[in-house]
């Protein structure tokens, strides 16, 4: 009977321990880091996100897709930001674009043409994030991807 006591109180008292270390555990990891981290791949996004509305426009307008020199050239990302942002993404509307690979701080874009520039893929991987490079993905469907090395948590 009284191992019986002992067990239910070492139960008892390993679950009340349970919450305090995922207390612990949450204020390791802390909450400016995180929304730096939210901030930044927000950024990558709305990014990514502009780049597919500048090559939706040469697509329609001219029937195919243009590489980063001719969005840069052409003045639709500029070292004063780019027109394909909304107001309500002033980060990205007033960034400073440059050229490849890193055309903002920080970002490295990879935007590959098809051979008749008919369709183009694209990655924006966070340079910052060597031990898991996060990276937002996107293509010529406008659908946008975020993912990770396979080494870090999901």
């Amino acid at each position: 009977m009284l191992t019986k006591k002992i067990a239910v109180a070492e139960i008892l008292l390993l679950g009340s321990l349970l919450p305090l270390s995922r207390a612990t555990a949450q204020r390791a990891a802390s909450p400016g880091s995180q929304d730096r981290d939210r901030e930044r791949r927000s950024l990558a996004v709305n990014i990514v996100r502009a780049i597919n509305t500048a090559e939706a426009h040469y697509k329609q307008t001219a029937g195919t897709y243009v590489d980063w020199r001719m969005l840069t050239s052409s003045g639709d990302f500029t070292n004063t930001g780019t027109k394909w942002a909304s107001e309500s993404m002033p980060t990205v509307a007033h960034a400073l674009y440059g050229t490849e690979p890193e055309i903002v701080p920080g970002w490295k874009l990879r935007l590959i043409l098809s051979k008749d520039a008919t369709s183009y893929s694209l990655s924006l991987e966070d340079v910052n994030d060597p031990k898991c490079s996060f990276t937002v993905f996107s293509d010529d469907r406008g659908l946008i991807h975020q993912g990770r090395s396979v080494s870090c948590p999901i």
